[in-house]
């Protein structure tokens, strides 16, 4: 089965294309809004998912669909993203998605993945987790100089 051993949130990343490194740009723990701001349903936050993957010989080639879920520490309610679909053609696989979606409200969140085999019924949770405060805050407003 496919072993998540990197999940994280980032506002950028950078691939070298001759180490094939990857650099990612301030990692993301809080997410801050504006008070009093309704934004739409369906809201993506611009911010990228990196999800790290190691398959077995056996896996390799073979589909995989995997989704992101935001689960509230207070009540253990889930908001998912789309659904991805990935085939990997190396024993190392590694994905970056663009936009967490908005959870309904403030608060604690930890962001999770879920796995599963193209065609399977059932959802894998990967045990690791990343840390997400979703809260609102005054952003301070340019300051006058003159």
């Amino acid at each position: 089965m496919p072993k998540c051993y990197l999940l994280t949130l980032c506002s950028g990343s950078s691939l070298d294309q001759h180490s094939n490194n990857v650099t990612l740009f301030n990692l993301v723990e809080q997410i801050n809004l504006q008070p009093g701001s309704q934004p739409p349903p369906q809201t993506l936050i611009p911010v990228e998912l990196h999800a790290y993957f190691r398959l077995s010989p056996q896996e390799v080639g073979h589909e995989f669909e995997i989704r992101f879920a935001l689960v509230a520490l207070d009540s253990g309610l889930e908001s998912y993203s789309d659904v991805f679909v990935h085939r990997s053609a190396t024993p190392r696989y590694r994905t970056r998605t663009l936009g967490l979606p908005l959870p309904p409200a403030s608060g604690g969140y930890e962001l999770v993945l879920d796995w599963r085999l193209r065609g399977s019924e059932t959802w894998q949770r990967e045990p690791l987790s990343w840390p997400i405060l979703v809260g609102t805050a005054e952003l301070p407003g340019p300051r006058v100089t003159h």
